[in-house]
């Protein structure tokens, strides 16, 4: 089965809202075995959504939509698919109970504006929503399925996960398996070379793909194939391949991150971390809080933006700032034995630099930081030279200093590094 994802709002053509339906649903219907053929962003215009929904009919044999079944003036989606399939509107009389009931719940009146949204085109299928108003709504149409579903991620997210993924199971024909590989450290074609003999052996139904971010390379390995339980085995095989080519660089899989990876190696080691943040202001610290119970292992962080603090509050030496300077190896080995004192923790990361678009030298550029990690008895500093981009300076940089304690607490950091 091939399916066209069609997203519906100016919104989002305008950049106002950023389209993170797509890539779920893109995700969701990987998992099922439908194959993407193609996908659509359109704005509340009629005649543009006409134009959209027949080129993805031609594309698919599913077609999913999302977005315009609220109750303002600009959601036209139910209007414009009754036209569409040429049926009437009709209004449903037990879906305005529905609302009413779930309007009665959070104590709020319904509006003539909600009763309108009770309109739907003849012969409507509706998948309920337990999060929002908006029911979802099946239609068949020329042998082609389409599903309607609200824009509001985490409507559109229960529909898909309790109606439109078990009904796409069901139709079913081949079964498709991925998994990935999460790797940090290096980049996609170093990672490719290194296993392009593997790559070069597989057979059609099974592909690698490399999907890079700041820091880190997915590797996705994916089956294809009438047997679900032969399908994984082969892919399994695959990854244990890779895995054992590029072992110092696989921190997990599948949805893993790296802040979760360290987190566990803290804690099966009964070890704390601490931080001494310079030009990421707070932004390692961030990574390593979004994981629940961080506070197991994490003491906190002193974010020494200026000398002042880098010296009242970590003790990093007058002399070594005047000599060195803030971004350099010794004063990021400060900031450790600082970290580590200050805050009585077993590891400390610590990180110095440029993050940009200004204030380089010759000798430092803009992108020129210093990261760190180390314990009482050792540590381990790297110079890393990043862009003009502030940003991805800062992301870049946070992602690396993870991935450096991850490799100095399992002990793979070698005399190279």
């Amino acid at each position: 089965m091939k399916a066209s994802i069609v997203t519906i709002g100016t919104e989002i053509l305008i950049g106002q809202i950023i389209d993170t339906n797509s890539a779920y649903l893109g995700e969701k219907l990987g998992e099922t075995g439908v194959e993407i053929a193609s996908r659509f962003s359109v704005s509340d215009n009629k005649k543009d959504m006409l134009k959209v929904l027949k080129r993805a009919q031609e594309d698919a044999d599913i077609v999913i939509i999302t977005g315009g079944l609220g109750p303002t003036k600009d959601d036209i989606t139910k209007k414009v698919l009754a036209e569409y399939f040429g049926r009437e509107m009709y209004f449903d009389e037990n879906q305005y109970e529905i609302l009413k009931e779930f309007f009665v719940k959070i104590n709020r009146p319904t509006t003539r504006a909600h009763k309108e949204q009770c309109n739907f085109p003849v012969n409507t299928e509706f998948l309920s929503n337990a999060m929002g108003t908006a029911p979802g709504m099946l239609f068949t149409f020329e042998d082609t399925l389409f599903l309607s579903m609200p824009g509001v991620p985490y409507e559109m997210k229960y529909i898909t996960e309790n109606h439109v993924v078990p009904l796409l199971l069901s139709k079913r024909e081949n079964h498709i398996y991925h998994h990935t590989i999460q790797t940090a450290g290096t980049g996609e074609s170093v990672l490719a070379e290194l296993i392009e003999d593997i790559e070069d052996g597989l057979p059609e139904h099974i592909d690698i793909a490399y999907l890079p971010s700041l820091g880190k390379v997915r590797v996705r390995v994916s089956g294809t194939g009438l047997s679900e339980s032969s399908i994984k085995a082969e892919v399994n095989t695959v990854v244990e391949q890779i895995e054992s080519r590029i072992s110092k660089f696989v921190f997990g899989k599948n949805q893993d991150s790296i802040e979760s990876k360290v987190g566990e190696l803290l804690k099966s080691n009964s070890a704390t971390l601490s931080c001494a943040e310079s030009c990421t202001g707070g932004n390692i610290s961030r990574l390593i809080t979004s994981v629940p119970g961080s506070s197991a292992y994490f003491e906190g962080a002193i974010i020494s933006y200026s000398n002042r603090l880098k010296r009242e509050k970590l003790g990093v030496k007058e002399e070594s700032l005047k000599k060195f300077g803030a971004v350099s190896q010794e004063v990021v080995e400060e900031m450790i034995d600082g970290a580590l004192s200050a805050l009585g923790t077993d590891y400390a990361i610590a990180v110095s630099g440029i993050a940009g678009p200004g204030g380089g030298t010759k000798e430092k550029p803009v992108g020129t930081i210093y990261i760190g990690v180390g314990s009482q008895s050792n540590k381990h500093i790297r110079r890393l030279q990043l862009t003009k981009n502030r940003a991805k300076n800062i992301e870049y940089t946070s992602y690396a200093a993870m991935n450096l304690l991850r490799l100095f607490i399992e002990g793979k950091i070698d005399s190279t590094d």
